[in-house]
């Protein structure tokens, strides 16, 4: 971050006061975690979940810090401020009035990606595209949230010709709040699953909160999205620039029937040898290909970047170890990525090993979509099967009434871990490792 402008410039921007400080005073970036303050550092205090910031003002002052952002009503009760002092209503607004402000300072292609699966994957295939054809900036890791995205804004600097940033929701709402201040020039929705359906409630408003990204657009964004997603085709009527892309022959973008990936967008043919070719991937890789037409890229920059795309980490990531090929999707679960995992397992070199974990934040709808897995699961031809976390009980249950043959279940990983591990390091078979972030399945194969 380094964003050149003074205090003035910025007690404006946050639509702040500058209670104390010099305007003409320059600044370039902030801190927001305590842990990493030193002399001369300004400090911008949020409140999170569990802390609020505002609690530990009085030891940043003997850090010796150049200044605070605050909340104004915090001001009060202390004695001692730093050499700069900014105050705001709140906090977490004005980073992201600042992120908006500063968004705006950048007339690039810049776009903002949603949906229930697929946003790192698309996102990191679309930052390839943009790539080979100059500097792109994009947010790191899941820096996607109303935090995140705020100050991943921020990194945006005069060399940068690009922009990708991936959104994230478990609210309604909080697609609307962070789009507004990306105001991206092209907008894509990946798809619309049973994601985060303990905050969302029900399908419907998943759908009303991923589309909400179509009303962020800046003037004449065009929105890219899967036409044959059940959800998302009722928008096909809708008049709006919009880019589509599926299998269905009336997509714009159409993903052709084949080995390779294969594109066709008004007449003419894209082929691309995509690694990591999973199919659920050309799904993706459409996306990506989509927003950078709607970007002016051309073909040859479009085939360029995805033939050099790399997988983010724990997104069916392959590996192998002897004669062992495990598949490490282990960075999320819902019931719609576990069926894409399940199926790109099929086909594989036998035996066959699932070891699965809890697909998190269903709420009221766990028990059923666990149920559904345990019941598929049984006719996987599966040499085993190992189960972990409350919620997959249900699908264990499933999978014996179904008729599925071996399986271990266990309230927790290290109930079968070693046996896990064992029948990795034996170095046969294909082996797919799939649960939601919290339950850091990773640890089958660390140190193997």
């Amino acid at each position: 971050m380094d964003l050149k402008i003074d205090l003035g410039t910025l007690a404006k921007a946050v639509k702040g006061k500058l209670v104390k400080g010099k305007p003409e005073t320059p600044f370039s970036a902030f801190i927001t975690d305590t842990r990493k303050l030193k002399a001369g550092d300004f400090f911008w205090a949020l409140k999170g979940a569990s802390h609020d910031a505002h609690d530990f003002l009085p030891q940043t002052v003997s850090l010796g810090v150049s200044g605070w952002l605050v909340r104004e009503d915090a001001l009060a009760s202390l004695k001692d401020l730093p050499p700069a002092v900014i105050a705001v209503r709140d906090t977490l607004k004005a980073l992201q009035d600042l992120a908006a402000w500063h968004r705006q300072r950048f007339q690039i292609p810049l776009t903002a990606i949603t949906g229930s699966n697929g946003k790192s994957t698309v996102k990191e295939m679309l930052r390839s595209i943009y790539s080979a054809a100059g500097e792109t900036c994009s947010n790191q890791g899941n820096l996607n949230n109303q935090f995140g995205l705020p100050l991943s804004l921020l990194e945006l600097a005069p060399a940068h010709r690009f922009g990708v940033f991936e959104l994230g929701a478990a609210r309604r709402g909080d697609i609307k709040e962070i789009g507004e201040v990306a105001r991206p020039t092209c907008g894509i929705i990946t798809n619309i699953g049973p994601s985060h359906l303990q905050y969302f409630g029900d399908m419907e408003t998943i759908f009303e909160t991923k589309t909400e990204l179509a009303a962020c657009l800046a003037p004449g964004g065009v929105l890219v999205y899967n036409y044959d997603d059940q959800y998302l085709s009722r928008l096909n009527g809708r008049k709006f620039p919009k880019l589509t892309f599926g299998r269905n022959p009336e997509a714009d973008l159409r993903i052709l029937e084949g080995g390779e990936l294969k594109l066709d967008y008004d007449g003419r043919r894209l082929e691309v040898k995509l690694p990591h070719a999973a199919g659920h991937n050309y799904y993706n890789a459409a996306a990506a290909a989509g927003a950078a037409l709607a970007s002016g890229l051309d073909f040859a920059c479009i085939r360029k970047g995805l033939e050099n795309y790399t997988p983010p980490p724990m997104r069916l990531q392959e590996i192998k170890l002897g004669g062992a090929v495990v598949v490490l999707d282990a960075y999320n679960a819902n019931p719609q990525s576990m069926a894409s995992a399940l199926k790109e397992m099929t086909g594989r070199p036998k035996p066959l090993y699932l070891m699965l974990g809890d697909m998190k934040e269903l709420g009221k709808f766990s028990a059923h979509y666990h149920t559904d897995l345990g019941a598929a699961l049984a006719h996987m031809g599966a040499e085993k099967v190992f189960l972990a976390g409350p919620e997959m009980k249900a699908a264990a249950a499933a999978y014996c009434r179904a008729g599925g043959c071996s399986m271990e279940y266990g309230e927790t990983l290290e109930d079968w871990l070693p046996e896990a591990r064992s029948l990795i390091s034996a170095g046969k078979g294909s082996f797919l490792i799939k649960a939601s972030r919290s339950m850091k399945f990773e640890r089958i194969v660390e140190g193997l």
